[in-house]
């Protein structure tokens, strides 16, 4: 099973923690992913962070709002956008285990 998993991220001025949290990302042993940063209208450096971490990388989109809405709104519109058959959210300031993805798939496949 290698279905597309996609993985939403809603950021609000996390430029001391969203670099972990995307290498985190990167460093994943499971690839077919993409990864839906929504940007709740930061007002700090998290945003040339990201993009300084994400340009040329096609599994990664950047989506900025041009108001704050809360988190809820960006994971919201982080849903409208994924394409993956398996969703799962991590917030700005998580970082996951190199094997988090392909673990989770791994438990799909047996049930």
């Amino acid at each position: 099973m290698n279905q597309l998993v996609s993985i939403i991220i809603p950021n609000y001025n996390s430029e001391k923690t969203i670099k972990s949290t995307i290498l985190s990302i990167k460093l994943q042993t499971f690839k077919n992913y993409e990864c839906i940063i929504i940007d709740d209208n930061s007002t700090d450096n998290s945003i040339n962070q990201i993009n300084d971490l994400t340009k040329n990388e096609q599994k990664f989109t950047l989506i900025q709002s041009k108001k704050n809405g809360g988190v809820t709104k960006a994971r919201n519109l982080g849903l409208s956008l994924a394409k993956g058959k398996y969703i799962t959210f991590i917030d700005s300031d998580d970082i996951w285990d190199k094997d988090f993805l392909k673990n989770n798939i791994d438990l799909r496949k047996n049930k």
